[in-house]
């Protein structure tokens, strides 16, 4: 895991300026090492942080064999040493880093190599001969790349900070600000961020760049199956083991270091399974990380407890954090400069708070449960779409057993039965409100929001919720949050169910038996039933790491309140409303993450230099 940064122009002097000022900025992406590759008519610079080959046999950029190719990279390659045996076994390899592995593959194959590599990626590799740049980011973007075009010259990076100029006054993207202040989307707007001409290089693309491209031509090498619903297969025995090797397979592979591990566990299914995975066959020491709020109505303490005590001869050692003592005007503005974009709710600082214990407890390498609930239909929205399939089809005790089931209350019920027998009027209605939620903001911005960008998926298309939720809604934030806290205490996250191999394992599987008897996610609690407590396998909640949000807003009213009043975005009688709910202790849920987002704007503004 390391940070890249990249000068595409004709002017070696400023590319060595760029590169040695990207070295300081991604430090905390890779402390153990660094170097520029400069010449004239491009800049790569690395900063290490040393997970595989800790010697100077992975140092970067690395230059070919052959003296061609110059490779700047961030991420794991999982199957690296399967792709050497199968594609280069002569070659006399200097190190075992998948670095070498990559840019040997990349020498004989080029991009076809990437429908073969299994982990995450952001690749630089630059072609001396031809003078142009290779570029490509993994499946589901765990590897965040920035790109940004400044007069004749291309810049790319793992983080922002560098594509920012000194003292610049940079603008933000309305339809991002719009969409996250109304509604708290945000991640969702394919390759646009919070900044204005600041973009992501698109996920599961490659390309090809020169300094006198205007544009970047990406193209896709993999794509999220669409089988068509004729030809899914039930999930019988031999699918359920099947899945279960995959899942395995995925968990294990992910331990591939030279360095310790350790796992985050909220006591959720899905970092459950991947604790309980290790546990029978990890022979190592396994770190495990917590956080939680002790006393109150969502601590999850007791399902944590569960999933240790179900192996009980595992080298567990246990780091815990109280998210009860989390402050708002401690924690905030630090984690806007690390996020380097507003974000959703306090989680994300939660989540911080691990890979900071992580870090001082000397673990670099973290794996977690993150993708689960988005692969394996795991949301109330998703769910929705299976109902309304199974009520639209006349199984009605199977929706009634779900419904049971799920106990989430006659709306939800009716919602459904909106969705089932009325999928236009429901689409023109969820069309309507969320248009609706943007009155809380100044008509200025509204009127220059760009709603092309914006994608409203249906119900009665199953594929388009899951594609929705796995490169819209839910997965961008993830990564980006994931990344962006595991680097700033210089931890690499990993996420087993991100292996796009169990995206292709599922896509065969008809989307009704992902929920069973009100089981959200049956196939995944099935298949690794042999790894969860039943305390824990018999979940249907779905908490996370829990911040109690109203309670701080309460606890830090003086500073909340001058915050909120900063606000230039929303229109006053909104931020009254906002401060009266304050002030006499009324808020609701819905309110005080409208607060959350005001504040998080305010501040990421001011940090920032942002102006409209």
């Amino acid at each position: 895991m390391c940070g890249i940064a990249c000068y595409l122009s004709n002017n070696k002097a400023e590319g060595l300026k760029f590169g040695t000022a990207s070295l300081a900025l991604l430090k905390h992406r890779g402390p153990d090492d660094n170097g520029i590759f400069n010449d004239e008519n491009i800049t790569l610079s690395h900063t290490r942080l040393s997970i595989l080959e800790l010697s100077q046999l992975g140092h970067q950029p690395m230059v070919s064999s052959c003296g061609r190719y110059v490779i700047a990279y961030n991420g794991e390659i999982y199957n690296h040493l399967n792709l050497r045996k199968k594609y280069l076994a002569g070659h006399p390899f200097r190190g075992h880093s998948d670095t070498e592995t990559i840019l040997e593959l990349f020498r004989l194959q080029r991009e076809k190599m990437l429908e073969e590599m299994t982990g995450m990626w952001a690749i630089l590799i630059w072609d001396k001969q031809e003078k142009k740049l290779f570029i490509s980011r993994s499946r589901f973007g765990q590897k965040p790349l920035y790109v940004r075009r400044i007069g004749k010259s291309w810049l790319l990076a793992s983080e922002i900070k560098p594509l920012l100029l000194h003292n610049e006054k940079s603008k933000f993207d309305t339809t991002a600000i719009v969409e996250y202040l109304a509604l708290g989307n945000y991640g969702h707007l394919g390759v646009h961020t919070f900044f204005n001409d600041i973009h992501h290089f698109p996920t599961d693309t490659f390309a090809w760049l020169t300094s006198e491209d205007e544009h970047i031509n990406a193209k896709s090498y993999w794509k999220l199956p669409d089988i068509k619903n004729k030809d899914k297969v039930p999930f019988d025995k031999q699918v359920q083991k099947g899945l279960h090797d995959c899942i395995v397979e995925a968990v294990l592979s992910q331990t591939l270091s030279d360095v310790p591990i350790g796992v985050t566990l909220s006591g959720g299914i899905d970092s459950s399974i991947i604790t309980g995975i290790l546990a029978t066959y990890y022979d190592k020491e396994i770190n495990l990380f917590t956080a939680q709020s002790p006393h109150s109505k969502y601590d999850e303490t007791k399902y944590v407890d569960a999933v240790i005590n179900k192996f009980p001869s595992s080298k567990f050692i246990m780091h815990s954090n109280d998210l009860n003592q989390l402050t708002i005007h401690e924690s905030l503005e630090k984690y806007i400069n690390i996020q380097e974009e507003p974000f959703g709710d306090p989680s994300i600082i939660a989540h911080g708070t691990l890979m900071e214990m992580a870090s001082k407890a000397g673990i670099k390498v973290i794996l977690n449960g993150q993708g689960a609930d988005e692969l394996f239909f795991g949301y109330n929205n998703m769910a929705q779409a299976i109902l309304s399939k199974q009520f639209k089809t006349a199984e009605f005790n199977n929706f009634m057993e779900n419904i049971s089931g799920m106990n989430l209350g006659k709306n939800y019920l009716l919602r459904t039965l909106l969705k089932s027998l009325f999928p236009k009027i429901e689409f023109n209605l969820r069309t309507k409100s969320r248009i609706n939620r943007r009155n809380i903001l100044k008509p200025a911005l509204l009127d220059i929001t760009d709603n092309n960008l914006i994608s409203i998926y249906k119900y009665n298309n199953i594929y388009d919720v899951w594609r929705e939720s796995i490169y819209g809604v839910h997965i961008p934030h993830l990564v980006h949050y994931d990344d962006r806290n595991g680097m700033a205490f210089s931890v690499e996250g990993r996420m087993p169910f991100l292996d796009h191999k169990i995206a292709e394992f599922i896509a065969q599987i008809k989307p009704e038996e992902f929920l069973k008897k009100g089981l959200r996610k049956y196939i995944l609690r099935e298949s690794c039933k042999q790894y969860l407590p039943d305390v824990v396998y018999n979940r249907k909640d779905k908490i996370g790491f829990y911040t109690p949000l109203i309670n701080v807003l309460y606890a830090e009213q003086q500073w909340v309140t001058e915050h909120l009043k900063n606000n230039d975005l929303l229109t006053q009688i909104h931020i009254g409303k906002l401060l009266s709910g304050i002030k006499f202790k009324t808020l609701q849920i819905n309110d005080a993450l409208q607060i959350w987002r005001s504040i998080s704007m305010t501040i990421w503004m001011k940090n920032f230099n942002i102006s409209e």
